[in-house]
């Protein structure tokens, strides 16, 4: 009697085909080392990766960076090397989306809101930041304008500048344990009106300049008080 099995498939003890490619169609020679043993044939292990990619996706053949624009540079080379290990894991691209949306949020909470900041700052705030800039591009060298342009983010930031620069024009900052060389240092009340009556328009116009003149006057009316004490 002859097999109804084509004589060039592998077949089992029993008679029957050791692998197929799919139902009805068996595999020639030995069983591949790639078909895991729970898989009957070729058609099943297909269909079971199909179904694996639908529910964890794959990989597109190239990412869609769109979601991050705002905060990334495509051509940064370790975010390049992110992707390509990513791709390697058959990271999906709602993955990646998922991570730009998530990472974009996140450096969204300490965005600075320049308008905000610049409300702040009162009606003058451009004639104020254009005062500091003067100032410190007049009195400090390009590393440190670079790095405080860099850094004054925020309106209390640009106060303390102000602060900072204001008590420099009046000469009334303190050097720790040197109070009394730093009080004989600064103007006496008669320069202080001296210099009021040659600029009286100025000090009249200029509000900057009338919270500077008011700083050395209360510096002075301290070295006149601190005189009188000395005197005693």
């Amino acid at each position: 009697m002859t097999s109804s099995i084509d004589p060039k498939y592998t077949t089992s003890n029993d008679g029957s085909s050791e692998w197929f490619i799919d139902e009805g169609m068996p595999g020639t020679g030995n069983r591949p080392e790639w078909l895991p043993e729970k898989f009957k044939t070729v058609a099943d292990v297909a269909k079971s990766y199909t179904e694996l990619e639908k529910r964890v996706g794959s990989a597109p053949k190239e990412y869609d960076t769109s979601k991050g624009e705002s905060w990334i540079d495509p051509d940064y080379v370790p975010f390049q090397e992110m992707l390509d290990f990513a791709k390697t894991k058959h990271v999906s691209q709602d993955v990646i989306d998922k991570v730009f949306d998530s990472v974009g949020k996140y450096l969204d909470e300490f965005k600075v809101d320049y308008n905000e900041e610049r409300t702040k700052l009162g009606e003058k705030a451009e004639e104020r930041l254009q005062v500091l800039d003067n100032w410190v591009k007049s009195n400090f060298s390009e590393d440190a304008y670079a790095a405080l342009s860099n850094n004054l983010r925020t309106a209390d930031a640009i106060k303390a500048l102000e602060e900072v620069r204001n008590k420099m024009n009046a000469n009334t900052t303190t050097i720790p344990n040197s109070n009394h060389e730093n009080l004989k240092a600064a103007p006496s009340l008669q320069d202080i009106q001296a210099e009021l009556n040659s600029n009286l328009a100025k000090y009249k116009a200029d509000p900057v300049y009338r919270r500077e003149l008011q700083a050395k006057m209360e510096l002075a009316s301290k070295n006149s008080d601190f005189a009188d004490k000395q005197a005693y």
